[in-house]
């Protein structure tokens, strides 16, 4: 029994040990490695010196030994952090983390970008997340994308169309305006529109159209147009319409707050809330948002009494504070 045992021991210590995972701050060596060891890339786009939630996030979940284990076998880690003080990093690597940034769009911090060895967008998150499980669930669909991209590379025609489309579908929608050279493969490969590529370019195109052309409107202007557009897109495309609806919608109901001086103007106010209520509120809260609606209109004379006095308060407020 004694020889047994320590047999056990000594094959405990010579069994060679697993590397643990680091964060690689130089992006050939990260890509090296990937494609070395079959691994994705976890990209942390971080403010080292300025961003609280990257600082926060990094130090209570990325920088764990939860985490760290976790990634071991799945990722290899990279920080690419975009610092104020530029003194923080070599110029070799503020170009290179600048030039990561562009590429990939990123406007938000932190965010955690997950992409292949050649590159390519599988997935991620954007936000702070303080919790292990929130940052595994995007992470591990990142993952799944990897293993399809793979099988994706082994197959042609529709049936590769297929597996890229499943790919697009699961990566997040924030993520969909980066992925033009996906989409664009995708289509190649099914001109007759079985996987509905087709239907999404022209929602985007829909969407990104509608955009720029009413970007300098007046809201009066663009209402109609974002109304109009909503029907001929799908979802999730339509969210991004309702926003930009939204938006405008409530910039006038705001500007009429400010400048009603007639019982027509507070009746404009609630034609805005119906507008929102239609095009905005799910089918089956719309009933309850009407009711509500009616209930807080239903003394117009008083609203607009209320409304004048706000303003004749806040002038009075703003003559007091110029005279200090």
């Amino acid at each position: 029994m004694m020889r047994h045992l320590a047999f056990l021991s000594s094959a405990a210590i010579i069994a060679p040990a697993v590397a643990a995972a680091t964060w690689n701050t130089d992006l050939d060596t990260a890509l090296a490695q990937a494609a070395a060891e079959n691994k994705p890339i976890v990209l942390d786009f971080t403010g080292s010196d300025w961003c609280g939630w990257c600082i926060t996030m990094r130090r209570e979940v990325l920088d764990t030994q939860a985490f760290l284990d976790y990634a071991r076998n799945n990722f290899v880690l990279m920080e690419v952090d975009i610092p104020r003080n530029s003194s923080k990093l070599t110029k070799k690597q503020l170009r290179q983390n600048n030039e990561l940034q562009n590429r990939y769009k990123v406007t938000k911090f932190p965010s955690v970008l997950v992409i292949t060895a050649q590159g390519e967008l599988l997935g991620g998150f954007e936000g702070g997340r303080l919790e292990l499980a929130a940052i595994q669930g995007p992470l591990n669909q990142a993952l799944a994308n990897h293993r399809l991209l793979q099988q994706a590379k082994n197959r042609t025609g529709i049936e590769k169309a297929r597996l890229l489309m499943e790919i697009y579908r699961n990566i997040p929608f924030s993520f969909h305006s980066r992925l033009s050279t996906l989409r664009q493969e995708i289509a190649t490969l099914d001109a007759e529109n079985a996987t509905g590529i087709v239907t999404e370019q022209k929602d985007i195109e829909t969407v990104q159209r509608i955009s720029e052309q009413t970007r300098n409107m007046s809201d009066s202007d663009a209402i109609p147009l974002l109304t109009a557009a909503l029907p001929t897109v799908n979802e999730p495309h339509k969210l991004t319409l309702r926003q930009l609806l939204t938006e405008r919608i409530n910039n006038r109901i705001r500007h009429t707050q400010e400048t009603a001086d007639c019982l027509s103007d507070i009746e404009l106010m609630k034609a805005d809330n119906l507008l929102l209520i239609e095009y905005c509120v799910p089918s089956e809260n719309k009933r309850y948002a009407i009711e509500r609606l009616n209930a807080d209109f239903n003394n117009p004379q008083q609203i607009l009494m209320d409304l004048r006095r706000e303003r004749q308060e806040r002038s009075k407020y703003q003559k007091q504070k110029s005279g200090l």
